[in-house]
């Protein structure tokens, strides 16, 4: 995969402590407008597309991928952590409430590599040490190394 999304310390919150999921997307989605990445179509967008497709996947520790191109100027990630988790439906659209304590939120330019994105995160993801050690981390550096150790050095 060519394209690199870009992550960096201003795209990441650690251990936040946030009243639902319209708020950690609004909340993300800033910090990617903050920095040029999006522009105001996006936040509409994510929130809508998260209504009608549910991102969160249900791993040995639970994740939500938000991911949409709408917007988007620039392929990124945001990650926050959460002190308590914060209700994600399940992507396989069975209903299902997840608990989830670690969102990724991203945006990606070329619709070519969106499959390959998802597929990399997904797989990524089942490794509950690794997740583990993400929402634990104490800084923002740890997230982006831990984040390219699991992504083969998919940010830039």
């Amino acid at each position: 995969m060519s394209e690199k999304m870009t992550a960096n310390e201003g795209l990441i919150l650690l251990n936040q402590k946030m009243g639902d999921r319209e708020e950690v997307l609004r909340t993300l989605a800033g910090l990617a407008k903050g920095q040029g990445l999006v522009d105001d179509s996006y936040l509409p967008a994510i929130l809508a597309r998260e209504e009608e497709f549910p991102t969160g996947l249900e791993l040995p520790i639970p994740v939500a991928i938000p991911h949409i191109d709408v917007g988007c100027k620039k392929s990124f990630v945001c990650i926050a952590t959460l002190e308590e988790p914060v209700e994600f439906l399940s992507m396989d659209r069975s209903g299902t409430k997840l608990e989830i304590r670690i969102v990724f939120l991203f945006g990606i330019l070329d619709p070519k590599s969106h499959l390959e994105i998802l597929r990399r995160f997904a797989q990524s993801f089942s490794n509950k040490e690794k997740i583990t050690e993400l929402i634990e981390a104490k800084s923002q550096k740890e997230v982006i190394d831990i984040m390219n150790e699991l992504l083969d050095g998919m940010l830039a």
